[in-house]
């Protein structure tokens, strides 16, 4: 047998530095070298790093024996003996997964919400449901009031100082393991998981992408959380030897001489996936390779981080040498010292997605950390403690990240991982899963996708899916199931997939994901939130209209207060056109920042909405909108957003009001009460791919071989125009070109008092609609 493979196929069973688990009795062997002498001696361990093993001799004695010195059938023993060794404990029994993940904090009996008991499923969201979720469980949701953001020593005391800890602890992924042989969706995302790793297995170890790009981060994290969940759940060990092997790349000077520390999402990333394979497979590092990687984890990540949350330069020690170097000076003239993001807390703003993602990122490696390194998960955890309490009361109370779905679902990708970590690693999460806003997200989430899959993509979103989706399967955990389909198997992934995908809803599958969800309302509408969602029922070609309040002088808003989305027929009528390129020099998205030059592209400024121009002033820069009231009954659903700060120049009393009339006849209204300053002009915009034959008070849509009939019911003096976005002057706007983007606007000319502009949108033919003042759309 020819040394390298030997040492391979040993490998690939126990590639593990540190001493074994006393699991079995010592059992003494002799062993005989290919000298012929011999020894009797029990095995301690194996490091397939330095290519040997350790035998302690009855006297106590031990020995370091290179593997290509054994015997075969001391090699065939000793690769036998230590996967016995290595073995985990038995599973415990099978049993039903708990209705909520372990440790969640346990309801209050006072003041709690009643559990829900869904009557029919709404029509279309159950399509081959082969069984209902649980009813949702009571919990206690804190509001904001009683709220404190955590500190360090509250993130950091109380960690038990055993592996695993991060998201699951031991008995956690053993009850997960357990599940699997009596639960046959669980089998079957094992399976697809399996797939996906035999794959991996054939990749070579993730290595840094030359360039100023990054991207390798969100590998890291799929990489790590696959490898994680295969050897949790699986047990075989060339998934603990892969991971080893993926997480000794990350931290080496050759394969990465740095994570892009310019770059904070991918510095977040890498980090995090680093600390969750330190964590899951710290058994296989031994003393010199655990330092290693601490000490990168430290200098190339943690440092970077604390950089761009404090607004100070990134620490040289981040930054690696030029084409893979180490050790020497590069030839490369030095580039300036790149600056990061600015303090998050300048002036009034508040963290945004990714520095929320980054404080994560820190608070996991401070929980990963704080036993061999506590001075460095003290720092971790100072940096993120500013963060990380200021951000998440963002998703009060409505459960709507400001930025949008995607990147709200990117940040609740992030908590979720801090709060399981948190559960295992100490039995309490700080009450972070039951403030107020987080538990509403998976509802916000639900009722913000358009009946044709795709999202409500306001603001600085270009993507129109669920970027994150397990993170559904988190919150179903926390706060049952809203009103989603069960969780699925899909088919396995790529070696190149980005973040967890089918292995989030695995690490965190529970019965309320497992089952059917029926939807309370068609409805969702918030008081103080900033968007509200109505339709006329769950079908792929049912009526769908989402409206936006929001804050404009957040650092990545667009000022588009009031805009909206709207689906009738299977398709999307009224779209948003997303993001610009905000790594263009010049338009970068940072806090404090001049965002003048940003605000005069088309896509960001008012002009690029779906929402009014009052006398081609643009919105103020400082305006909020929040919504004011919403309501559901059978026959209709409405919400009314108060729009007067974004434009209180021009007018007063500015609300707008979007209401589905439900029926064997639907229809949308669309109506914006408003009160003129002075006489002036109104331009209403809806941006669309639809094409536009627009006369008088008529506008005829036309798309995927349908027509959508648009009609102003008020004022007399209104009519339509259709028109397209101007030429694009600069590479940012581009696409709208390419996308053919049409615009229908409705003009009010020479108003002045007060104003309703109120139109109604119908498949084919336009609805008998009588107007009334949105004030008297609710009864008080």
């Amino acid at each position: 047998m020819k040394t390298a493979s030997r040492f391979l196929t040993l490998a690939s069973v126990c590639l593990i530095a540190a001493s074994a688990n006393a699991q079995l009795a010592e059992e003494f062997h002799t062993w005989t070298n290919t000298s012929g002498k011999q020894v009797e001696a029990t095995l301690v361990s194996v490091d397939a790093v330095a290519k040997k093993l350790k035998i302690k001799t009855k006297d106590g004695r031990e020995f370091d024996v290179p593997i290509a010195n054994l015997s075969p059938a001391d090699f065939d023993y000793a690769k036998a003996r230590y996967a016995a060794m290595q073995a985990p404990p038995a599973a415990p029994p099978a049993v039903a997964m708990p209705a909520t993940p372990a440790g969640t904090p346990p309801a209050t009996p006072a003041a709690t919400t009643p559990p829900v008991t869904p009557a029919a499923a709404p029509k279309g969201k159950t399509a081959g449901a082969s069984k209902p979720a649980p009813p949702r469980p009571a919990i206690t949701v804190i509001p904001l009031a009683k709220f404190k953001a955590p500190s360090t020593n509250d993130y950091l005391s109380g960690i038990a100082k055993v592996r695993p800890r991060l998201i699951h602890n031991a008995a956690g992924w053993a009850a997960l393991k357990g599940q699997i042989a009596v639960d046959p969706v669980l089998a079957k995302i094992m399976e697809a998981m399996k797939a996906s790793g035999e794959d991996l297995l054939k990749d070579p170890e993730l290595a840094r992408i030359n360039g100023d790009t990054g991207g390798e981060g969100p590998k890291a994290m799929y990489r790590m959380g696959l490898l994680g969940a295969l050897h949790y759940g699986d047990g075989d060990l060339k998934w603990h030897e892969r991971g080893v092997r993926e997480l000794i790349a990350l931290t080496d000077k050759v394969s990465f001489r740095d994570w892009h520390p310019d770059l904070m999402d991918n510095v977040t990333d890498m980090v995090a996936a680093t600390a969750l394979g330190y964590d899951w497979f710290r058994t296989g590092l031994n003393t010199e390779q655990a330092a290693v990687v601490r000490t990168y984890l430290a200098e190339k990540g943690i440092a970077a981080l604390i950089a761009h949350l404090d607004g100070e330069e990134i620490p040289e020690s981040a930054k690696g040498q030029s084409g893979g170097q180490t050790g020497t000076k590069s030839k490369v003239p030095a580039k300036a010292p790149a600056k990061p993001q600015a303090k998050p807390d300048v002036g009034k703003l508040l963290p945004d997605s990714k520095q929320m993602a980054a404080a994560s990122a820190l608070l996991l490696s401070a929980i990963c950390l704080v036993d061999e390194e506590p001075s460095i998960a003290k720092k971790a955890a100072d940096a993120a403690a500013k963060v990380f309490g200021k951000g998440i009361v963002r998703f009060a109370p409505g459960g709507v990240w400001p930025e949008g779905l995607q990147a709200g679902e990117a940040v609740m990708d992030y908590v979720a991982m801090v709060s399981e970590s948190l559960k295992a690693a100490a039995n309490r999460d700080l009450g972070i899963s039951l403030l107020e806003g987080i538990p509403q997200f998976n509802t916000a989430r639900m009722h913000m996708m358009g009946p044709s899959g795709q999202t409500f993509n306001f603001g600085d979103t270009k993507g129109l899916v669920s970027t994150r989706p397990w993170v559904a399967t988190w919150l179903c955990g926390i706060a049952g199931n809203p009103g989603i389909r069960a969780v699925a198997a899909t088919a396995k992934q790529p070696v190149t997939a980005a973040y967890f995908g089918q292995v989030g809803n695995f690490i965190y599958y529970n019965p309320h994901a497992a089952g059917d969800g029926t939807a309370d309302s068609m409805d969702y509408a918030q008081p103080g939130g900033f968007v509200a969602t109505s339709r006329s029922g769950w079908e792929k070609t049912d009526y769908f209209i989402a409206v936006k309040g929001g804050e404009n002088e957040d650092t990545t808003a667009q000022l588009d207060i009031g805009s909206f989305v709207l689906e009738a027929g299977g398709e999307r009528w009224g779209i948003e056109l997303g993001a610009e390129m905000d790594k263009a020099p010049g338009f970068e998205v940072k806090p404090g920042a001049d965002r003048t030059k940003r605000l005069a592209l088309y896509l960001e400024n008012t002009l690029g909405q779906n929402t009014l121009v009052i006398d081609g002033n643009q919105q103020e820069l400082d305006a909020q909108a929040a919504v004011l009231l919403g309501a559901s009954t059978p026959e209709h659903g409405l919400a009314v957003v108060d729009m007067t700060k974004a434009y209180s120049k021009p007018a007063k009393d500015v609300h707008r009001g979007v209401m589905v009339v439900r029926g064997t006849k639907p229809y949308i209204v669309l109506q914006d009460d408003l009160l003129m300053k002075n006489t002036g002009s109104i331009t209403w915009s809806m941006h669309t791919k639809a094409e536009i034959s627009a006369s008088g008070t008529t506008a005829k849509l036309t798309q995927g071989g349908k027509t959508l009939v648009a009609t102003i019911v008020s004022p007399a003096s209104a009519s339509f125009s259709s028109g397209e976005p101007p030429e694009a002057a600069s590479e940012q706007a581009r696409d709208l070109v390419k996308e053919k983007v049409h615009v229908l606007k409705a003009l009010v000319d020479g108003a002045k008092g007060p104003q309703s502009l109120c139109i109604t949108f119908a498949i084919d033919e336009a609805p008998a609609h009588t107007v009334t003042p949105i004030a008297t759309w609710v009864k008080k």
